[in-house]
This record gives structure tokens, sequence and C-alpha cells, in this order.
């Protein structure tokens, strides 16, 4: 979760109430009504999801802005929030000082949540050193002491969980007997402070079952369709009827996480639709105490944000058709996904249908993945993926006379055909202004989630009517809260998001926010090694600072080839950080690494007045690779005088290239 992302939660109208069930407690109390949490968390790479103090204290952090937080939490009527130490060294502290206090005097239970082993990435090198849950790190029995030392200050402090409990190398710590030992040491303090781990589908077995009975409460399980997407609700029932019938004999309870923000493995972030039905579908679960509560994953507590300008996809207006395969995932032979009309047929003459598509392949294995278009199910057009160039917008006319003589309607079908299967090709096929000659088109914009029939016959392929909103984090955070508060018995005030009247959204638009970016490419063709293009700016230090920090975000959505070009800060010329471009999650702005965040540079500027920022691509090897854009944007400094950080125009960064690479700070008119 913190390492991936997956999605969650909503509902129009949740059944308020629960049944009651006898909550654990000392010989002689009152069995009080069960009454599930409702709670939110941000995710470690979501956006919006964490509201931070704007100003550096004098640590030289940004600290969580308590009062903001727990203000968006009630609005959400939500009545816990799952408390991440991961992000900063500052997070324990902001937590035990000034967050569970808060949260108690609101009324809002709290979990904390902590990383495993595999998402430690502690280095002794300061601009290297990564996320982990500090101050304890690893030493879970020290955690489990210190979080019940803390749940007897505040009650409030219901319980904690840890991420990823299997992932990679951490079974290998998680042993029974380790368990154990975590359990004696929490008991030890508060028996009844609850601790649960985060399993997937895969990981909720029989075995693990009997490795955690006892030691633990429950499991957390993240929903993502039937795998890696966050867009298909229609798995939800399955995976919580199957991981009931796993946990309940061994005496363990479940919590469903949602994600409510993107998924680095999907190839779609979630909306307020799939938000919405997740919720619906999980009410019966909450109200029976089949869930001890629900997790909404990067729940967009930053409403005041529009969405990243980059989800944006299609070619006019706000919709457009997606027909995808996720990443990480498999398909089989003759796997498809697919949309379809029946359109009326009109007029004399000749009869086509032109529509406009872009998808991500060029230069790879042919003979795979097809994109087609069908009359009453045969196959009139196709091109394989590999025919077009890669992220670009063609036009296509498609002549149906043929197919429909002598026809007054037929059935109109777009379709991605896996004619092989494949084991790991992640695809997204975008369908946009679909107008007909002789056919009459409904909503060949897909401006609306209507008039085309979604269908496909394998679970890993999905078809989706993919509609940008500037005001999307807004939308899904009233999604949340109708939820919740419909749950509670309670009424919602939605709220109001960005209008974005400025942002000029469209498929030129590249930027996570805004209309700017840094952009550098490297065109088609080879290019030799050790070619760099960079953007550079002098940027004035502030005096005697205990810490120094640089953010940013980058994207490539053209995926390089792993080991041929790489993605660069220098400070004053020394390499900083250094990021392969054939990084696994091509299509989303990422902050810094994905285990760092933002880098502490103090090592690199204290004492000095001004230093030499500079970001860059360069080449260790002859480029092999079709064509790649790598963007960067949103920069954020702690304690540094950036100036153009959303890159909104051509001031303050010098650009240089070498050779045929390209350096520009990129607008969209």
């Amino acid at each position: 979760m913190m390492r991936r992302v997956w999605i969650l939660l909503v509902a129009l109208l949740l059944i308020p109430g629960a049944v009651p069930r006898a909550a654990a407690g000392p010989p002689g109390d009152i069995p009080k009504p069960f009454e599930p949490f409702l709670s939110a968390m941000e995710g470690g790479n979501t956006v919006e999801a964490k509201i931070r103090e704007t100003a550096p204290r004098a640590d030289g952090f940004r600290h969580i802005d308590t009062p903001a937080t727990i203000h968006r939490l009630q609005q959400m009527h939500a009545t816990m929030y799952t408390f991440g130490i991961w992000d900063k060294a500052t997070d324990w502290d902001d937590l035990r000082l000034e967050f569970a206090p808060a949260a108690a005097r609101a009324g809002i239970d709290v979990m904390v949540y902590l990383v495993p082993p595999s998402e430690c990435f502690r280095n002794s090198a300061r601009h290297l050193d990564g996320r982990c849950s500090r101050p304890f790190d690893t030493d879970y029995v020290r955690w489990a002491t210190e979080i019940a030392k803390l749940s007897l200050t505040y009650p409030n402090l219901k319980s904690w969980a840890i991420d990823d409990f299997l992932a990679g190398p951490n079974g290998s710590l998680f042993t029974k007997d380790y368990l154990g030992q975590v359990r004696a040491a929490m008991n030890a303090v508060n028996p009844h402070l609850k601790w649960y781990v985060t399993l997937y589908s895969w990981d909720i077995t029989p075995a693990t079952a009997d490795r955690i009975k006892g030691a633990l409460d429950g499991v957390i399980f993240p929903y993502t369709g039937y795998i890696n997407n966050s867009i298909d609700p229609t798995w939800l029932e399955p995976r919580l009827d199957s991981s009931l019938d796993v946990l309940r004999p061994a005496g363990l309870n479940l919590v469903l996480l949602a994600y409510t923000g993107r998924f680095l493995d999907g190839m779609i972030h979630p909306d307020e639709r799939y938000v919405a039905d997740v919720l619906r579908r999980a009410t019966p679960y909450l109200t029976d105490g089949r869930l001890d509560g629900i997790i909404a994953y990067g729940a967009p507590l930053r409403t005041d944000l529009q969405q990243p300008s980059w989800d944006y996809w299609g070619y006019s207006g706000n919709g457009r058709l997606s027909l995808s395969v996720g990443n990480f995932t498999a398909t089989v032979d003759g796997s498809y996904a697919a949309a379809s009309q029946q359109m009326v047929v009109s007029g004399n003459g000749s009869r086509s249908i032109t529509f406009r598509h872009r998808d991500p392949d060029v230069g790879g294995l042919r003979g795979y993945q097809f994109k087609q278009v069908l009359v009453d199910d045969q196959v009139v057009w196709q091109s394989d993926v590999e025919d077009d160039p890669k992220e670009t917008w063609i036009t296509t006319t498609v002549d149906l006379t043929a197919a429909l003589q002598g026809k007054t309607s037929a059935k109109v079908t777009f379709r991605l055909f896996d004619q092989r299967g494949v084991g790991w090709w992640p695809l997204d096929w975008s369908i946009d202004d679909v107008s007909g000659r002789g056919v009459v088109v409904r909503n060949g914009g897909f401006e609306q989630n209507r008039d085309w029939e979604l269908s496909r016959n394998y679970p890993t392929m999905q078809p989706y009517i993919d509609i940008y909103s500037i005001d999307r984090p807004a939308r899904i955070f009233d999604a949340i809260g109708t939820a919740y508060a419909g749950y509670r018995g309670q009424s919602f005030v939605p709220v109001q998001g960005p209008r974005g009247n400025a942002v000029r959204i469209g498929p030129n638009n590249r930027a996570m926010y805004g209309n700017g970016r840094l952009a550098f490419t490297v065109p088609n063709g080879p290019v030799p090694a050790n070619t760099c293009a960079t953007a550079t700016q002098q940027v004035r230090v502030k005096a005697g600072q205990p810490r120094y920090e640089l953010s940013f975000w980058h994207a490539d959505p053209e995926q390089a080839r792993f080991g041929e070009i790489f993605k660069q800060l220098r400070i004053d010329g020394q390499l900083v950080w250094d990021r392969d471009a054939g990084d696994y999650w091509p299509w989303f702005y990422l902050n810094g690494s994905d285990h760092q965040g933002g880098i502490d540079v103090t090592d690199f500027v204290q004492g000095k007045p001004s230093v030499s920022i500079q970001f860059g691509i360069c080449t260790k090897q002859a480029v092999t690779s079709p064509g790649v854009v790598v963007g960067f944007d949103h920069v954020e400094g702690i304690n540094l005088d950036i100036h153009n950080p959303g890159f909104e125009n051509r001031s303050a960064w010098s650009l240089t290239a070498g050779g045929p690479l390209k350096a520009a700070i990129d607008i969209a008119r």
C-alpha cells in the first residue's frame, strides 16, 4: 500500500445502525453495540491525501497540520484516522504530541499504521536516507510497547497495523514465534489494543491464518478488483466472502481498505463513481458486523487542489473510452475488453465511422494485442498496437458500407483483443470523438457514462469510460463523506473543489498541476552515451537553518529501456539523485524516489549563500529506445528560494541540451 496503491469506498445511501456485537473487555463489563470504524488514510504514492503545514518549523520539517486534518475528518464524518508513520522522521512526534490529543478532543479514534522491513529504506547518507517507520524502524516489539503506552494516555488510539505483511522478505521476520513476542509486549501494557496486518487476496490462506491467529486481531484487506485495477468494483463481494471464509474459523476479523487515491498498478485512477459503488457494496458487510471497519486509502483531504492535469487522457471534451490491461497483469489467448453501441443506419450511399485513438506502444513484439472495430461481432478493421506512433492521436475512418448492407441498425464495437495472452504488457488504448456517416453515434465523445455497453471475457481486461474532472479530489471526498454520513444516520454537506478556469485541459497539457512542466525529449533513433540535457537555476539558501529539503515530481509515459536513460538532480555539480527512466510506473508522476519522497539536501547546501540546482537527463549507454519525453514539475524547497517551481512561465531556468536531446519549458496553450 505505501508501496503500491489500490482503491476503496463510497455509497449513495448507507444504512445507519449496526448489528450488536460484543466488545472485548474485563469480566463484568456491559457489552457495547458494535460500531465499525470509518477511517481515512494517506497513501505513500498518492496525492492530496495528507495535509502538512505550509511553512517549515525550526527543525526544518513541514509537520502534519493537525487542526486542518481534524477539520477535514469531521467534514467527512470519519470516526477514525489511520495515521501513517513512514513519510517523515517527525511523524511519530506529530502523532503523540499533537494529533492524538487533538483527535481525542474531537472524538476521532486513531489507528497507527507502520511499514514492514521491505518498505524501510534507511541510509547513512542523508540525501539517500529514505522512508521508514521511525524512530523504532523495524523493531516491532518496541513499537508494540510504545504504541500501547500511548493508547493508555489517549484511549482513542484503538489499534495499530503493519503494511504488506508477507510481501517480499517480510514473512521471514514475521514468524509465529516473533508475532507472539510482539503480542506479549503489547498485552503487557494494554491487552485491549487491537493489532492488524495487511494481506492481499493471494495471502489470505489457511496457512497464513494459522500463522497469525492468537497474536493478531484481524486482517486489513486492500481491494483491487480481480487484480491490479481501481475501476472495477464487481469483485468486491467475492473477495470479501472468500477472505471471511478463511479468517473467521481462525477467530480473525476483517477490515476493508479501499483505494480512493491513485493506485500505481492500475492504468486509471479511481473516480467518484467507483468509490461510491465500492462503499455501497461494502455496506451490508458493515451493518451485520462482518467487517470491523473500512479505510479510505489515499482519501483526498486536500480538496483545494486540482486533479493533476496529467490525468487527462482524452482528445477533446472531458471524456474518453479506455480499453486497458493493468500493470503486472496477465491475459490469456482471446482475451478482450470492448465497448458496443446499437447504432441506427440512416440515409443511402457509403457508410463509415471515424474516430481518434492513441496507445502507448511502438517498436515491441507484434502479433499479441490488437485494436479492432466490429460490426455485429464481425471484425471489419484491426491494427496491431505496434502499428501507430506511440502516445500520438491518430484519426481513422473505417468503411462500413459492406458490413451494413441491408441493415437498419447494427451493433458497432471497439475492442482491445489479445490474440495471444501476455504475462506483463500494460496497455491503455484511448478512443475519442467517434462520429458516423450513415450511422447515428450517441455519446461519441464519451462525455457521459452512458450509451455504450462495456464488456470483457477475462477479468484482467478493463473497459471504462474515463471522464476527467478538475475537481475530482472534492468529488471523491464527497462520495466518501456521503457514505460515511449515511451510515451514521447524519447529513453530509458537500465541499467545493477548485474551478480551474486558468488550467488548459487537453492532450497537450502534460503538467502535473497547472499548465507548465519541464520537458526533456529523447528523439527516435540512436543517441550516444554520455549525452545530457539540463535545466539549471541558481537558488538562494536561507542562512543558518538546520535542514534543507528538495521535493519534485517526475514522469515519463513512454517507458525507456533499463540502463539507457537516467533522470538526475545535481547541486553545484554533485549528483544527488539518479533514477532509471525505465521505471515500472511510467504513466504517473512520482515524488522523487517512490521510497524517498522529498530529498534531504542539507549536506550539499548548508553554509552556502546560494547553490546551483540542476534537473536533467543523461544517457549512460547508447540509446536504442524509441523516443522518450521526461517531465518534471511541482518543485518545492524547504529553506531554498526556488523561482518558477511549477514551470508556469519560461523564467528562472537556464536550459541546455547535447546532441539530439531537447530541453524545454513546455506550457500548454
